[in-house]
């Protein structure tokens, strides 16, 4: 487990000077590094990861929200996917720098596949969402961006991207929801500098599962 003093040391990850570094740590710095210590304690134990997913997308072009069900595997060090339920759903791959979104049952090759590794974007938040599920102390996590925990209730860890960035004029922010006693992330949430907004609840979460069952998720992708 990592300390919360210990993390706090290493503040200067985070962009802030050695000096202020040094100096005693804020309410606020107290309170990140709170999340980022609650988050670590389950994350360091995934090796591999499956949960259930329902998203929810808002939007101003539909009168309703769009709605969908699926799965998210995560298999270390660099492999995230979001699998819609259905063949008329899509699939979203993340591996190592590779970004794919393709149509279920087309495969990650084919005509319909999206590929997504040049776009800031795309980048910055698959970057992201492979630090939210890997095991590590949380400087991958922050890595180029700003962290804080949001007022309000709830156990909260808001992430944005940097000022001025390419990034920046798309996303404005991804807030990942903890378990207040698990620390296993419950919800994601994605706020589009358009208005735009997509939210990600996770269920039926399911660490270091065999890893046949993985490879066999895994292989179904390209049927």
């Amino acid at each position: 487990m990592i300390g919360r003093r210990t993390w706090l040391w290493g503040l200067p990850a985070l962009g802030l000077s050695p000096l202020l570094a040094r100096a005693e740590p804020s309410t606020a710095q107290r309170k990140l590094a709170n999340r980022i210590e609650l988050w670590s304690n389950y994350a360091r134990r995934s090796r591999n990861l499956m949960a259930r997913v329902s998203t929810r997308r808002e939007t101003s072009l539909l009168e309703e929200p769009l709605l969908s069900t699926g799965t998210l595997v995560f298999r270390e060090p660099g492999l995230v996917v979001l699998r819609d339920d259905g063949r008329q759903g899509s699939t979203t791959l993340i591996d190592g720098d590779a970004i794919r979104v393709f149509l279920n049952g087309e495969g990650r090759t084919g005509p319909s596949t999206i590929v997504a590794d040049t776009r800031p974007a795309a980048r910055w938040m698959a970057q992201r969402l492979v630090a939210a599920f890997a095991p590590g102390d949380g400087t991958a996590l922050v890595e180029d961006c700003r962290a804080s925990v949001p007022k309000g209730r709830g156990y909260r860890l808001e992430l944005l991207p940097p000022r001025g960035s390419a990034t920046r004029r798309q996303i404005r922010s991804l807030t990942l929801h903890l378990d207040p006693v698990a620390g296993s992330i419950t919800q994601l949430s994605i706020a589009e500098t358009q208005g735009d907004r997509v939210v990600i609840a996770l269920s039926d979460h399911r660490q270091d599962l065999p890893d046949e069952d993985i490879d066999a998720f895994i292989e179904q992708l390209d049927r």
